[in-house]
């Protein structure tokens, strides 16, 4: 405290006036001023002091201590000026342009997003349908020649006249049933069962181990070969796919998955030797001195197939009488795309090919997309790779009890579903 009052009392000395010091020591003025005598004269220093402004001042108009600290202070101390606020500018109106626009964004996630955690059905049946195709570059592998069924006419492309084709008509399918069972708006278990057709155009294959381009005989090593096959499958998928779009009326979703199964065949492969010195045979023109080369493999009335003996020795030649058109060569008759079958069996040596299983495994690879309308009715387009590649699609019909799932995590109560949705609705605010 003393440290306080030091500076305090130095301060209340220096603001007093100087005259206040000396007023202490003058005798105070009687109330008469008359001087005592005609002689003696007005003291007029006495009175020329007070025109100076150090006058006394009397006690009851004593100035505070303060009071000429506080009365001087500036005006700009106690109020400050204001602050002019700077016109708005372009980029406020900017910020606030961005602002809507992100608000809009936000309505439209929310949109596309609304109902992604709500209550779907988890069971459907379906049905499936396609065409298929096995690629004439994986037959070029083990066969110089070879047939196929490329669901586009008849006419032979040059890349599939270098892969060996000589005969394209036709078009595979498939067809089935499907039970479909979604773990959740990702993942679907799909079993299913159906048919699928592998039949191809008859004609002359050959192995390409067999064949000497060089050497034009070795063409009689080909054979007439006629396939009309299919298998029943019975399979298993699991499906994923990535939500694009959920909401109260439509989900769509794009993904992929593979499946195992097995595969019952049923028809069957019939191969009828071409026979040594090929040549051709025509109904009413006889023989043909042709058959020289792979391109006429194209035309069975170029390279027919008829009766040789050294296929098996020990069997009897057929007689004119039992062929279509008797001849003495023993020629099948044949048109362009085809030959008759009666007059193959006649021959007693078209067998059916028994290195086929009647068992195969099924393994299937895919990618699909779908799309869900109003949690009812879910249209597929599927493509993949099974026994050869295929293109189709499905129609499926949801039913059950709509249960809630929020991506994976089953069941769940309406507390849980609704923070769920409170999580659901922030990711996809953050960019998710």
């Amino acid at each position: 405290m003393v440290s306080m009052r030091l500076p305090l009392a130095l301060a209340l000395i220096c603001s007093l006036p100087a005259t206040a010091a000396a007023a202490t020591t003058q005798p105070e003025p009687t109330s008469s001023k008359a001087p005592s005598s005609e002689g003696d004269a007005p003291d007029e220093s006495a009175e020329a002091e007070p025109e100076g402004g150090d006058a006394e001042a009397p006690d009851s108009e004593e100035p505070a201590p303060f009071q000429p600290m506080s009365s001087k202070a500036p005006e700009s101390a106690s109020t400050p000026p204001k602050q002019e606020e700077p016109p708005p500018s372009e980029p406020a109106s900017n910020v606030s342009l961005e602002s809507e626009r992100s608000s809009g964004d936000l309505r439209d996630e929310r949109k596309k997003w609304k109902g992604a955690d709500t209550a779907f059905r988890r069971h459907a049946m379906g049905v499936r349908g396609g065409i298929t195709l096995i690629p004439s570059w994986v037959l070029k592998r083990w066969f110089a020649t070879h047939t196929n069924s490329l669901c586009r006419g008849g006419s032979i492309g040059n890349f599939a006249e270098k892969n060996g084709i000589v005969q394209q008509d036709g078009c595979n399918f498939y067809v089935g049933g499907e039970y479909t069972y979604r773990f959740n708006r990702i993942l679907d278990l799909a079993a299913s069962v159906g048919y699928q057709r592998v039949a191809v155009p008859p004609g002359l294959w050959i192995l390409a181990a067999d064949h000497d381009p060089a050497r034009p005989e070795t063409l009689g090593s080909a054979d007439y070969t006629e396939i009309d096959m299919g298998f029943v499958f019975l399979e298993l998928d699991a499906i994923a796919r990535v939500p694009i779009v959920v909401n109260e009326n439509v989900e769509f979703g794009i993904g992929g998955g593979g499946g195992l199964g097995l595969g019952i065949l049923t028809g069957g492969i019939y191969q009828t030797p071409l026979g040594s010195a090929p040549a051709g045979w025509t109904p009413g023109g006889g023989q043909t001195d042709t058959c020289r080369s792979i391109d006429d493999f194209k035309d069975h009335t170029l390279c027919t197939p008829r009766y040789d003996v050294g296929e098996d020795p020990t069997m009897s030649p057929p007689d004119e009488g039992d062929l279509s058109n008797p001849n003495p060569d023993l020629f099948a008759t044949c048109s362009k795309g085809r030959c008759s079958e009666r007059d193959l069996r006649a021959f007693g040596y078209r067998n059916k090919q028994g290195g086929v299983p009647p068992v195969i495994p099924v393994v299937n690879l895919l990618i699909n997309a779908r799309v869900i309308i109003k949690d009812v009715v879910g249209i597929g387009i599927t493509g993949g790779f099974q026994t050869g590649f295929y293109f189709g699609g499905n129609m499926q019909y949801f039913f059950g009890k709509p249960q809630q799932d929020d991506f994976g995590a089953g069941p769940a109560s309406a507390r849980r579903g609704k923070k769920r949705r409170r999580l659901t609705l922030q990711r996809h605010q953050r960019g998710f």
